[in-house]
């Protein structure tokens, strides 16, 4: 499989900032959408300055994407030395997941209880663009309407405000999901997964609607150690920065 990092040029000399929204939000969305497709992979530096140059801004709005970054535990930063891209953390991952499956199988618990003729609309019709770009392998697109899925559910339970939350959950989960793209399996499973979860909550079956949910939440925990063994340089921390902090 062909992994998508680039180059930072690559990533931001093509972007555009608009003044309609802060510049530092701007920054940190182009930067976390890049973290965790793989774009930017685990343990590659990055600096405030090259970013800044690159959008043609000033420092401070870089720094302020830099610090969002760095508390979602997508940055690493060593004094005096340097910023890198995040190595994907175990213990962060099952955090995230944990997280994930409390809030998503009771959203879609409460979304089968109150669901709508138009949630019901709405959600089979992201089901079908989902179903869509699967079939012609569209994998940006495909992620993007699997996130919207989710979203969706949220905004059908009446909880538009635990997407947040969700989606900063999903940000760990993220970067190992991509590391399954394209595979045609899992990309099939997903959207039966999906299908199962919408047509629980479309016909009001809130119980099957929470099951169907954590079956599919947990998708990917039985590939965990696969994966870290498949590439163990994205899970595990380059040591060399430290050793040489450790030696000032």
């Amino acid at each position: 499989m062909e992994l998508g990092s680039q180059s930072l040029g690559a990533i931001l000399d093509d972007a555009n900032l608009t003044r309609d929204r802060r510049a530092s939000q701007q920054v940190y969305d182009l930067l976390r959408r890049a973290i965790l497709s793989l774009q930017l992979e685990p343990n590659r530096p990055i600096s405030e300055q090259d970013v800044a140059n690159r959008l043609s801004v000033s420092r401070t709005p870089v720094r302020e994407a830099f610090i969002r970054l760095s508390e979602e535990g997508l940055l690493t930063s060593y004094p005096q030395l340097a910023t890198v891209i995040a190595p994907i953390r175990m213990e962060a991952l099952l955090e995230a997941q944990f997280l994930r499956e409390a809030i998503e199988c009771a959203t879609a618990e409460r979304a089968a209880r109150i669901i709508d003729e138009d949630g019901i609309i709405r959600l089979r019709a992201v089901l079908a663009r989902h179903s869509a770009a699967l079939q012609a392998e569209k994998w940006p697109e495909f992620h993007l309407l699997d996130e919207e899925t989710h979203r969706l559910i949220c905004e059908v339970a009446g909880l538009r405000g635990l997407g947040r939350p969700v989606e900063q959950a999903r940000g760990h989960l993220d970067r190992v999901r991509y590391l399954t793209l394209p595979e045609l399996d899992t990309s099939r499973r997903v959207v039966a997964q999906h299908t199962t979860v919408v047509e629980a909550i479309c016909e009001h079956r809130p119980e099957d609607a929470r099951e169907a949910m954590r079956v599919h939440v947990r998708d990917l925990l039985p590939r965990l150690e696969g994966l870290r063994e498949r590439y163990p340089d994205f899970f595990e921390e380059k040591p060399q920065f430290a050793r040489r902090a450790a030696a000032r």
